[in-house]
């Protein structure tokens, strides 16, 4: 019997296949865009990490659950981007971990708590962004109210696993973690989770800041206008009260964390309608604080507020005509620069090390110092308008309100 000529090209092809998906494995595994593998670390090869476009929970759970760090950094972009795990603060914690997810709320930031603590991980310090915006409720409310989103396990599925080692995005990746070795002003992430937004400098360079604060305050403002002006979003507070007794139940240090918002944001606050709800929020996570340290009466909680009209906070906005005119404390009105951050974070960490000149940049709060933090940031903003009117512009923040939203 003859064999069949089809039989040794099928064989052929087959053996093609097999060598090309262990090639396009072994890429993926040595240039290991995800920091997953840690096969080959090597300065100019591919030391310098893309930031992260895809299966972001599951692969900084990874990063965490390898290194088991000392404290963890949770929260959204403005965490992400603003809070360096290495900053000078936590020099005697030991290795951290910034855990933060861009466009993620507090749902993500406990799920990611408890798959830490399901792996018997257990920060000592936690550190928690916490978002005004999240616990608005929508001002058309849905026909199905949807739980809020959770971050993804990290375990226990392969099929994330296997699509970042073979498929074409992984490649990409590969190749994208290559090319920018020498890149200074890629989008990258460091080892430890934090966004240093690299890229949004070269944006800076080409747009100039003031394109940027005018651009976010769109975004910023459609999306505020979506919300609703008439309560606040009480399963969010419940899912706190989890999230707390969750961390207080591990000792940890917690540290709750209200971000500097820029004067530009909180003028679109008030624009908005939302004041009232901010100050109430406020008084809302004492009492939530309150409810749990009556349950865990030695558990460590502090929150504090770095939102206000201060001096950082009412940084002046380039002009339109000043392109090349860098700001020093936020890239816009959204987001604040590491500068800012790793003075919030030795602020969080040293309450008692504070500079003359800033001592009332973030505020403890508690029962007994919600009215002195209210008359604090009303007292900051007759100073910040007197010295930057057109903040408060109401035909500014009009136009601002009238433009197309985006994402925040």
């Amino acid at each position: 019997m003859t064999r069949s000529p089809y039989r040794f090209y099928l064989l052929t092809l087959l053996l093609l296949l097999v060598s090309g998906a262990i090639i396009v494995c072994a890429f993926v595994l040595i240039v290991d865009p995800y920091g997953v593998y840690g096969i080959v670390r090597r300065d100019h090869f591919n030391a310098v990490k893309p930031g992260l476009t895809r299966y972001q929970s599951q692969i900084k759970q990874e990063h965490v659950l390898r290194l088991r760090p000392q404290f963890i950094i949770l929260g959204n972009s403005r965490a992400e981007i603003g809070f360096d795990p290495r900053a000078s603060a936590f020099a005697a914690l030991g290795a951290g971990y910034n855990l933060a997810i861009p466009g993620t709320g507090l749902a993500t930031s406990a799920s990611q708590f408890a798959q830490l603590r399901q792996a018997g991980v257990m920060p000592r310090t936690v550190i928690v962004g916490m978002e005004f915006i999240d616990f608005l409720n929508p001002a058309v409310a849905p026909a199905v109210r949807q739980a809020p989103a959770a971050a993804a396990p990290a375990h226990g599925r392969a099929s994330w696993r296997f699509d970042a080692l073979f498929s074409l995005a992984s490649i990409k990746d590969a190749v994208h973690t290559l090319r920018i070795q020498h890149d200074g002003e890629a989008a990258t992430m460091s080892a430890d989770g934090f966004n240093p937004l690299l890229d949004y400098g070269a944006h800076a360079r080409l747009d100039g800041y003031h394109k940027m604060f005018a651009q976010r305050a769109r975004e910023s403002a459609a999306n505020l206008g979506r919300k609703s002006t008439r309560g606040l979003a009480t399963e969010d507070f419940q899912l706190l009260r989890t999230f707390l007794l969750a961390m207080a139940s591990t000792q940890a240090d917690i540290k709750l964390v209200i971000y500097p918002y820029h004067a530009q944001m909180l003028a679109m606050f008030e624009a908005a309608g939302l004041w009232p709800l901010f100050e109430e929020w406020k008084g809302q996570l004492v009492l939530a604080i309150g409810e749990v340290r009556a349950r865990y009466p030695d558990a460590h909680i502090s929150l504090t507020d770095f939102s206000g009209y201060g001096a950082y906070n009412c940084e002046p906005i380039p002009a339109a005509n000043e392109r090349s005119k860098a700001t020093r404390w936020y890239w816009e009105a959204g987001h604040f620069k590491k500068a800012l951050g790793d003075i919030v974070l030795r602020r969080v960490m040293s309450p008692q090390e504070t500079a003359p000149d800033d001592w009332q940049f973030g505020m403890p709060l508690d029962d007994g110092s919600l009215e002195a933090n209210r008359a604090r940031i009303a007292q900051e903003r007759s100073s910040c308008a007197a010295a930057q009117p057109g903040l408060f512009a109401r035909q500014l923040l009009a136009e601002q309100h009238g433009h197309g939203g985006g994402r925040r």
